[in-house]
């Protein structure tokens, strides 16, 4: 009975590091781009006189810094 139950154990034990091991070896899922990024390369910013009238930045669809929204989807 010993001996049994020692081979039910080592048997336990292998299975165990065998799951341990697979676990490991999984790659994990690189997170997801924005929509806009994969539509459409981002250009980098360029000033406008509307920049200049507001004192504020004025980011055009498609420039980085840009964020969307209900207007800019009609279009």
């Amino acid at each position: 009975m010993k001996s049994i139950s020692k081979v039910l154990a080592a048997t336990l034990i292998l299975a165990n590091l065998s799951l341990v091991t697979l676990a490991q070896d999984k790659k994990q899922e690189q997170p997801k781009k924005a929509k806009t990024e994969k539509k459409m390369k981002m250009k980098d910013h360029v000033c406008t006189q509307a920049c200049h009238d507001s004192g504020k930045h004025v980011y055009a669809h498609g420039e980085k810094g840009h964020v969307c929204t209900d207007a800019c989807k009609k279009g």
